[in-house]
């Protein structure tokens, strides 16, 4: 089957009950040959940990370790799907600065996996994460799959936000960050150091220092990197 008739004949009933949408939603994650997955819906504003709506079959440890504390807040796979929709496939590199929450995926058998994220017009971001402990993910069946897990978070997505949309939005004005605070975060987004943004903008290392704590302060962030997230959910960045 084709990825145009798997979109066109599968389709999730708008107002699916949580035990529907997780019997679907593994149904299809064993069709595309994984053991395991985690749903995320997070709301643009407010907190992760007690905002999100979540559908998963992770192991209970996994869960345990991943999330409890800043746990969430820190995982890398959080952060990169709250700033893009690319795909992400997992690896010891993307969890370099967590390895705690690597050794727990890896050692409870969630030992190859990607995730996937939506996003809407109102701010809504869904994540899909699937996961197995074996084959190896190869990209040749990455590039099979990936328009189909697309898919499905898309399917998730939809039918998650038709049972839990909140009946009103609550709008923060948001930090007034300067242009040049600005400008920092975005280079940080990118992955330059404090020392490569000076060279960019033609600021001393110390100075570009100086930018990147005042936005943290503004921004009431824990450290540069959820300073960007953050700033990129206000719509900052």
């Amino acid at each position: 089957m084709n990825a145009h008739h798997a979109f066109s004949n599968n389709k999730y009933p708008a107002c699916s009950s949580e035990a529907e949408l997780y019997s679907d939603a593994l149904k299809k994650i064993e069709e595309y040959g994984f053991d395991y997955f985690f749903f995320r819906m997070i709301p643009r504003f407010g907190s992760i940990l007690l905002n999100s709506k979540v559908i998963t079959n992770y192991p209970k440890e996994v869960i345990d370790t991943c999330e409890k504390g800043d746990s969430t807040q820190r995982n890398p796979l959080v952060i990169h799907c709250q700033l893009s929709i690319a795909p992400i496939i997992w690896s010891r590199e993307v969890f370099r600065e967590a390895p705690e929450l690597w050794n727990a995926k890896q050692s409870s058998g969630l030992t190859y996996g990607w995730s996937q994220s939506v996003h809407d017009a109102n701010g809504m971001v869904s994540i899909l994460s699937l996961a197995r402990t074996s084959p190896a993910l190869t990209f040749d069946e990455f590039s099979k799959k990936a328009a189909n897990v697309l898919w499905l978070c898309n399917q998730l997505h939809g039918a998650m936000l038709e049972r839990f949309q909140p009946h009103h939005q609550v709008h923060f004005p948001g930090p007034r960050l300067s242009i040049r605070e600005i400008e920092v975060l975005k280079w940080t987004a990118e992955g330059k150091t404090a020392s490569d943004i000076g060279i960019i903008l033609n600021l001393t290392t110390r100075t570009a220092n100086f930018h990147i704590s005042s936005a943290i302060k503004k921004i009431g962030a824990s450290n540069k990197t959820s300073a960007v997230v953050i700033a990129a959910k206000l719509g900052l960045l």
